[in-house]
């Protein structure tokens, strides 16, 4: 897919995107790094034990909150050797459990949302896949990821699902891809591979995106299906839409061109 083919997509998140959503887009596009009051915004809003605040608690720092912010810091090109990735991962690891799991405080539980309340076990596990997944990706803590590699594959079933929401599983195999776990990566893509057909563009593109990270390659079946699904899911006016219930279509659109990248489809 080339420059033209995109450009109505690339017209509408520079119409309709934040300043973040149009950085990540940059770096993916030219590879330009954020404009400085981007990284500023980041740099500002994050808290002095190195996380980020979630909208249902602005004044706790949240595991998840810190995972999606790690994202879109990664989209803009962001050092990963920086002090700002390295304060974030420094929270992370601080925040693990000795059996390799990560929970968002017993105190939230009341406003954290379902999939990251403390106190459940599908959601205990979307957040470790979470929290492990980016420490494995910036490399600085190689035994906290692979904790939590061993924690997760302890509630692998043999159909390669776990009790836990759709986008644990593909942080998880990312992670045990990452990790060298070869048995329990390919139970879980195997299990994706079901799953495509009833994924949303914005889940398919995140799909796409981590388990590139993770080291599965673009060829991968389970990669290849999520792609050509994430194609046929483009809208007619040529972004992609939104998630169910949400109004980002400008943050899936970015996701699908990022996705589209790292499978080598665009060019």
């Amino acid at each position: 897919m080339n420059q033209t083919d995109l450009q109505p997509a690339i017209d509408y998140v520079q119409r309709h995107g934040t300043p973040a959503e149009r950085a990540r887009l940059n770096h993916t596009l030219r590879g330009e790094p954020p404009p400085d009051d981007v990284r500023q915004g980041f740099e500002r809003t994050q808290r002095g034990d190195g996380g980020w605040a979630a909208v249902w608690s602005p004044e706790y720092s949240s595991l998840d909150a810190t995972c999606y912010q790690l994202a879109q810091l990664d989209q803009m090109g962001i050092d990963r050797r920086g002090l700002l990735i390295i304060d974030a991962v420094r929270f992370l690891v601080e925040r693990q459990q000795l059996d390799g799991s990560w929970a968002e405080d017993p105190a939230e539980a009341d406003n954290a949302p379902v999939w990251a309340r403390p106190g459940d076990d599908a959601a205990g596990l979307y957040v470790t896949a979470n929290c492990g997944f980016w420490v494995a990706v910036t490399g600085l803590v190689p035994a906290a990821a692979h904790d939590a590699a061993l924690y997760l594959s302890f509630h692998l079933g043999e159909d390669g699902a776990l009790p836990s929401f759709p986008h644990a599983h593909w942080l998880a195999t990312a992670l045990w891809q990452q990790q060298g776990m070869a048995d329990e990566a390919g139970k879980g893509l195997a299990h994706l591979g079901r799953r495509v057909p009833e994924l949303s563009a914005g889940n398919l593109a995140w799909l796409i995106i981590a388990l590139r990270l993770g080291g599965v390659a673009a060829d991968e079946a389970t990669i290849s299906a999520a792609l050509e699904r994430l194609l046929a899911l483009r809208d007619p006016a040529g972004h992609w839409p939104s998630d169910e219930g949400a109004n980002n279509a400008a943050h899936v659109t970015v996701e699908a061109i990022k996705a589209l990248q790292l499978c080598g489809r665009r060019q």
